[in-house]
Parts: structure tokens; sequence; C-alpha cells
């Protein structure tokens, strides 16, 4: 099974089309007795543009100003060394400032401020829409912790994803140690007590595997962005969404 090949936002096909459609008509199936889970990083938003302006900012502050090269088409893991060669720096420069780089942006990317910078996945607030138009309840299940709160709720309403009260709630971990797979694992307990889980959308392979197992009748889709360096693979039977675009629009 292929590794993901990052982040395509705009790719589109026929056959993409018809998962979309699908997942809607997953949710029109159950409305308001199931339930459809949403994770958010490389999944319903792009978070390059979070790290281009982590760079920017660093370069501004240090005077590092070959970083302005950096832009979301150089994210293709979540190395900012590999980030910054596939940039054209060279490996002097990168040496120089890898460690304070790395330093400076794990300091701001998982906080509430910075999440502002995201922008919804296209068509991926159209999609949600859609789902909860049918009555289905929506839960946005995200390995930010509780420090990101408010950040993320801001920029859900902002872009016009649903929050409306306990039919539609965002779950973020207690605090940014937990492990976010088994985070997400003993959410599906709270999950389960609103309704039936019935849609999982994911970009992390360990937990669109882990939503397969718990509720094997579910419909899984792997959204196919970036993800951490584990090892784990999608399970082969789970469809794989690149984008949240569609054919011909």
């Amino acid at each position: 099974m292929p590794r993901s090949r990052g982040y395509s936002p705009f790719e589109t096909s026929p056959e993409q089309d018809n998962l979309l459609d699908s997942i809607v008509a997953r949710a029109a199936q159950h409305g308001s007795d199931g339930v459809g889970v949403f994770d958010l990083d490389g999944c319903l938003f792009d978070t390059r543009s979070r790290q281009v302006h982590i760079f920017r900012e660093f370069a501004s502050q240090t005077g590092n100003l070959e970083l302005y090269d950096v832009d979301v088409t150089h994210f293709k893991d979540w190395d900012l060394g590999n980030t910054m060669a596939n940039a054209g720096i060279s490996t002097d420069q990168i040496a120089d400032v890898l460690d304070a780089i790395k330093e400076f942006w794990f300091d701001r990317f998982f906080t509430s401020r910075y999440v502002q910078f995201d922008h919804a996945m296209p068509g991926a607030v159209d999609l949600v829409n859609r789902c909860r138009d049918t009555g289905l309840k929506v839960v946005y299940l995200t390995g930010r912790d509780e420090t990101m709160r408010a950040g993320t709720e801001t920029a859900l309403k902002g872009f016009g994803f649903p929050l409306d009260g306990d039919d539609c709630r965002l779950i973020v971990k207690p605090d940014f140690k937990t492990d976010d797979t088994e985070f997400k694992d003993e959410a599906l307990g709270v999950i389960a007590g609103m309704a039936e889980p019935v849609l999982f959308l994911d970009n992390e392979p360990a937990n669109v595997n882990k939503f397969h197992e718990r509720y094997p009748d579910s419909m899984v889709v792997f959204v196919e962005t970036d993800h951490s360096p584990r090892p784990d693979e999608p399970d082969a039977s789970l469809p794989w969404l690149r984008s949240f675009a569609r054919h011909g629009r």
C-alpha cells in the first residue's frame, strides 16, 4: 500500500464525485439517528498556510529572508528540513537554522492563535453542511488540545462549518501530551452516546484503522493529504478521498 502522496486540494475525478455522493447518502440513510465524525488538521483544514506563516514570521524576526521562498507546495511531510530543501534552500543554510526553526515552529503551531492561518479544504464546508442537512449529527474529533478550542471554534464558524449546539460538537484532547489515536479511541465512547457512529473521515492511517475495527459497518474514509511518520497503512478495504473538490467545478 503506498504512502500518502501529500495534499492535492483541487484534484478531482468522477470516481471522487461518486465517493462524495456516497458520503452524503450514508448521512441521509441514518439522519438524526447517526453521527458523522470529521478530523480537522489535514482533513477538513489545510494546515500548510499555518506553517508558511510561521516560516515567514521566523524569517522576519531573524533576517533569514530565504525562508520567504517556502510555500505550501514545499510541504510533503512533517520534516522541516525536507520542506526547506524542497524550497531550494542550501544544505548549509538548513543546518544553520534547523534547530531554531523547529523550536520556533513548535511554540506556535499548536496554539489557538495560529490556527487562524489555516484554510478550509475546498469543498469541505459544502460536504459537511450537506451531511448536516440530512439531520446527521456532526462531531469534529481532533488531536488539537483544549488550549486550541477557542481558535478552532472561531475557524469552524468563520468558514461556515456547522457548529450548533449538542448536535454539532467539537471534541479536543484534554492536554497536548495525550496520544492522538488513544484519545480518539476513547472519545468514541462519548460519540456513541450521541447516536450510532456511521461515518468517519480522517487523514491518519492509525485512526481510520481504529474506527474501522470498532465500527466495521460504518463508512470510514481515508483522506489522503499528509500524516504522521508512523508506519501504519490504511486498511486496504477503505476508500481514499484525494480532496473534497468536485469534477468539472
